[in-house]
């Protein structure tokens, strides 16, 4: 049995990679830390359990999808890119608004806006969407 050689991983998939892995840890980070620091509770406890939930689940999908592009996957490309959408609109409107939320979104904004823009670069298509042929010596 021979190995199935696969292309080289072009160099954008990895920042996608660690886009993606960064931000999923950092909405985690900041979830937690939001519910643990905060004093004042604009929702009551139940509303603060379900926003933490969907803040830890919105994390660990990006992370997940960060490894499943990483590892090649095509399926992983198209919820990536739309979870980073959602993030650079929402980013974009709290930029908008200004204040201290201005500092945050901007730091949202500038990682998810690259890796929309990685995601649709050729490198990264085509990389993704290869499917390595089988060796005729195998059949």
């Amino acid at each position: 049995m021979s190995e199935i050689s696969r292309p080289r991983r072009p160099l954008s998939v990895l920042f996608v990679y660690l886009i993606l892995f960064l931000q999923g840890g950092f909405i985690i980070l900041g979830a937690v830390a939001e519910v643990v620091v905060s004093e004042a509770a604009v929702l009551d406890t139940a509303g603060v359990i379900a926003l933490l939930v969907l803040m830890l689940l919105t994390g660990a999908i990006l992370i997940l999808l960060g490894f499943q592009v990483f590892r090649g996957s095509a399926a992983a490309r198209t919820p990536a890119m739309v979870l980073e959408l959602m993030i650079v609109i929402l980013s974009a409107s709290l930029l908008v608004g200004g204040g201290l939320n201005a500092g945050f979104a901007a730091l949202g904004l500038l990682p998810a806006a690259a890796a929309l823009i990685l995601l649709f670069i050729r490198p990264t298509q085509q990389w993704l969407d290869e499917t390595p042929e089988p060796d005729p010596k195998d059949a």
